[in-house]
């Protein structure tokens, strides 16, 4: 019975440690909770009730207005107090009618992670489960900014909090942000389609955590990490990952909610797969037997043997078959993200000193440019790749070319490049042969004399009325 005692004492101790010190109304009449912080001078805002937070309630139920407004100081009991931080979840399943939520600039402090929580999802900063549509900072805080309704840092390097409750369900995070802030996009359950900047090099832990609507998604290759639970994405079906990840934390992604995900790892070296707190990675994923992880050809083993990513039974190569005929080649190579082009070229021998050919692609490998060796004359079709405007960007496609008018039992060699201006970022070799047969014309009887005509790109034989493909096969 003392026991029992003892842990209701310290159990009431703990509700009383969340309890706001008091509430003051704002400019708009409408209350807001606050603590006052250990220098016994400033205060920091923070939710209204613990026990109703924990049972999903509303937060600030009885806040009447649209516009939640911080004022920079309030008064209480005859003291002001400068409002100068934001606690651990004090916007948590706040009110949805609050719409917009402006910050003075006296703010300086804000929680967006408690490493002393009760339980994971309470170790939540104060943006955890907010429904607000808009972020507006004060123009002259020295620490934070917004635009477009989202918090960054002041130069903008650090996504810190977007509005979970926005309507948006496309975003797309500007070009110089290097870092999604931890929880910076939680619970942002409307966001179906999510563009990262080149510029980002890590997402912090829960950054995307519970964005639900979204199920593709592309992490480019400048990301090098990425934290604890970040992509908790309850429906992502198809996640590409960079060539530059190096490391990635315990249950990074976790669609507990489908039997399958195909993933897409463009890193040659498996990525480190650790956490300081525990070695769990991987360990709330579903159906790790029926999910098909993609890696480079070469990796294929390391992949196998490395820690974390050997709990996976389906590992195969990301690259596509290279197939050959007669005297054509079909080559193709997978997407890169951060290419604004492709080169192509082709030798006739493995030194790679007899160049037959250099073709050159756009970002959505189309051939624009043939650049042939001596008196070579192929024809080309262009690159097969049919772009979808809405899902091509959204995860790595293979693009395609076909060289006809090779030489028949002939091997060749090439080298392809991806290129991001003039920088080569990624590039790789190989080799195949074209087969000996006996040319479509030998095959081919008729009245007149074949003649070979190009259409489309294509290398048709003209027989009278009829027409061929190169292989002899009758299309018409």
């Amino acid at each position: 019975m003392k026991k029992s005692i003892l842990l209701a004492v310290i159990f009431s101790c703990a509700l009383n440690t969340y309890a706001y010190d008091f509430k003051v109304a704002n400019e708009d009449g409408c209350e807001i909770a606050y603590n006052i912080n250990s220098d016994g001078t400033t205060v920091s805002v923070t939710y209204t009730d613990a026990a109703a937070t924990k049972r999903h309630l509303s937060n600030y139920a009885d806040f009447l207005c649209d516009t939640m407004r911080i004022p920079e100081s309030i008064t209480y009991e005859g003291k002001q107090y400068p409002v100068t931080g934001l606690d651990s979840m004090c916007f948590k399943y706040i009110n949805k009618d609050i719409k917009v939520l402006m910050l003075p600039a006296t703010i300086d402090s804000i929680i967006f992670y408690n490493e002393v929580g009760i339980d994971h999802f309470a170790d939540a900063g104060a943006f955890y489960g907010n429904s607000f549509h808009s972020i507006i900072m004060a123009d002259n805080n020295p620490k934070y900014t917004t635009e477009e309704g989202i918090l960054y840092s002041k130069d903008k390097s650090v996504l810190l909090a977007y509005p979970a409750g926005n309507l948006r369900d496309s975003v797309y995070i500007k070009e110089g942000v290097v870092m999604l802030g931890h929880g910076a996009l939680v619970w942002a359950r409307n966001i179906r389609y999510l563009e990262l900047p080149l510029t980002l090099k890590e997402l912090g832990e829960e950054s995307l955590s519970d964005v639900d609507s979204l199920t593709h998604l592309v992490i480019k290759d400048s990301v090098e990490r990425i934290g604890d639970w970040a992509l908790d994405c309850k429906y992502l079906m198809h996640l590409t990952l960079g060539s530059g990840l190096k490391s990635v934390g315990v249950d990074f992604f976790v669609p507990q909610h489908r039997e399958n995900i195909d993933i897409y790892l463009r890193a040659a070296n498996p990525p480190l797969v650790y956490n300081l707190k525990s070695n769990t990675t991987f360990l709330s994923l579903c159906h790790v037997d029926r999910t098909k992880i993609y890696v480079p050809a070469q990796s294929v083993n390391a992949y196998r043997q490395a820690d974390g990513w050997n709990r996976f039974t389906n590992i195969v190569s990301i690259e596509p078959p290279v197939v050959s005929g007669i005297d054509n080649v079909q080559v193709s190579w997978v997407q890169n993200f951060s290419a604004t082009g492709y080169v192509w070229t082709l030798y006739t021998d493995e030194a790679h000193t007899q160049r037959y050919m250099t073709l050159t692609f756009d970002a959505n490998g189309h051939l624009i440019g043939i650049d042939l060796a001596g008196n070579q004359a192929p024809a080309h079709v262009p690159a097969l790749y049919e772009e979808d405007e809405e899902e091509s960007t959204q995860f790595a496609e293979y693009y395609s070319f076909t060289i006809t008018g090779l030489s028949p039992n002939t091997s060749y060699y090439f080298v392809r490049q991806s290129l991001n201006g003039t920088d080569v970022i990624d590039e790789e070799s190989g080799t195949f042969a074209t087969q000996s047969s006996t040319t479509a014309l030998d095959n081919i009887n008729g009245a007149g004399t074949p003649t070979k005509a190009i259409n489309n790109g294509c290398i048709l034989i003209m027989q009278g009325d009829k027409t061929y493909t190169i292989t002899g096969a009758e299309i018409r």
